[in-house]
């Protein structure tokens, strides 16, 4: 799982090159320019040789497994690449296109996966922050509660709006009710943060721990 900001940016931007480089190399076999060939063929060497490059170094954290299969992978490309050229025959170019495109897809899988981790965790500790408050009777806490709450909510809601969310449509709409749900029952609380309504923030809870459980039970089907 990549936990780290900065590394699920970093995987998919690589995942995006990698699909860049296919549609290079697609477009370019296309057409009649050597030139445009044999760029679209350098830079997708290029993109290999640094991704073997990166295996080796010891900050890399992936798995053993994923990083001889990468490494194998790498070797193939280059010497297939080497090999043929410009000769290259279309099984095989497409064979380097197919490449790309499943290391794309795998690393788009593991960003998701850890997304949906990190979704999960913050609905939990809110859910369980909000229940604490409700128990302790404790009105600052419950309204510091509902806030973060009520924050993650409309990140989720952003998120699931956002052209490129590659949820599904009836997940994306689901999410986007539950969001709207929590922020009416979030107002409601907060007209009268004195009087503890335990039934709606009951409620609240509910629908953080329903779909964080949601998320966690989707990781592991995957």
């Amino acid at each position: 799982m990549i936990e780290n900001p900065d590394l699920i940016m970093s995987a998919e931007a690589e995942a995006m090159v990698l699909v860049n480089y296919s549609m290079d190399l697609s477009k370019a076999f296309a057409g009649e320019d050597n030139n445009y060939k044999i760029v679209a063929l350098e830079n997708n060497l290029r993109l290999w040789v640094e991704i073997e490059t990166s295996l080796k170094n010891a900050k890399n954290l992936l798995p053993d497994e994923i990083k001889r299969n990468l490494f194998k992978l790498s070797k193939f490309v280059e010497s297939l690449t080497l090999a043929k050229g410009l000769n290259i025959s279309s099984s095989d170019l497409e064979c380097l296109i197919n490449i790309n495109l499943q290391i794309s897809e795998g690393l788009l899988e593991i960003v998701k996966n850890s997304l949906a981790k990190e979704d999960a965790f913050s609905l939990l500790k809110c859910a369980i922050d909000l229940s604490e408050a409700k128990e302790s009777k404790n009105h600052g806490d419950l309204a510091t509660a509902l806030d973060n709450n009520l924050k993650l909510w409309v990140y989720i809601k952003t998120m699931a709006k956002s052209s490129k969310s590659i949820l599904p449509m009836e997940t994306k709409s689901n999410l986007i009710k539950l969001a709207d749900y929590v922020s009416s029952k979030t107002i409601e609380v907060g007209q009268d943060i004195n009087t503890i309504n335990d039934s709606v923030i009951e409620s609240i809870i509910k629908t953080n721990l329903q779909i964080s459980e949601g998320l966690i039970a989707n990781q592991k089907i995957a």
